[in-house]
């Protein structure tokens, strides 16, 4: 006998639930990040993931269940007690880790692809882009994302801010 779970209706789907973080103890058990909301439930292994990670990376953060199942909203990790900012501050960075391009060393085009040289907060770094302006995000006037073939991000925080080399490079591919 086979089961198949029924797709949720249009209200259960648009439902939100918004978490109170006086509620919520997060902890940790050996790397896996687990939650407890008092009175209510416990999850043995949670991930957070930023619904606007460019506009409010700290703010409306969803928490969901190992089989990516959401458990609610968090509206704000300044709310939660100082372990649980820690915790999902944790979670965050592990989850969105993006080097921030300081210097671009050398950018070589090839068959359509661009292979960088560059020198991030998190050391040397070589990648490859392909179709920039696909790969390529302006979230304000000055920064740039960029996204590598593996899915990877590089983060130009401020094009001005770099070195008249660097900014020539990327200017000649932006």
């Amino acid at each position: 006998m086979s089961t198949t779970q029924s797709p949720l209706s249009l209200l259960e789907a648009s439902e939100l639930r918004y978490l109170e973080s006086a509620k919520l103890h997060f902890f940790r058990a050996g790397a896996t990040l687990r939650l407890t909301i008092a009175d209510e439930m416990s999850c043995l292994s949670v991930s957070v993931v930023r619904l606007f990670p460019l506009s409010e990376p700290q703010r409306y953060l969803s928490v969901r269940t190992s089989d990516n199942k959401e458990v609610g909203v968090l509206r704000d990790a300044a709310e939660l007690d100082a372990q649980g900012r820690q915790l999902v501050g944790e979670e965050l960075e592990r989850r969105y880790l993006v080097p921030v391009i300081q210097r671009v060393i050398a950018v070589k085009e090839r068959f359509g692809t661009l292979d960088w040289q560059v020198q991030t907060d998190r050391g040397e770094r070589k990648f490859t882009t392909r179709n920039l302006r696909e790969n390529m995000a302006q979230p304000s006037p000055n920064r740039y994302l960029l996204t590598d073939v593996d899915g990877n991000r590089y983060d130009v925080l401020n094009l001005n801010a770099l070195d008249s080399t660097s900014r020539s490079h990327l200017m000649r591919h932006l």
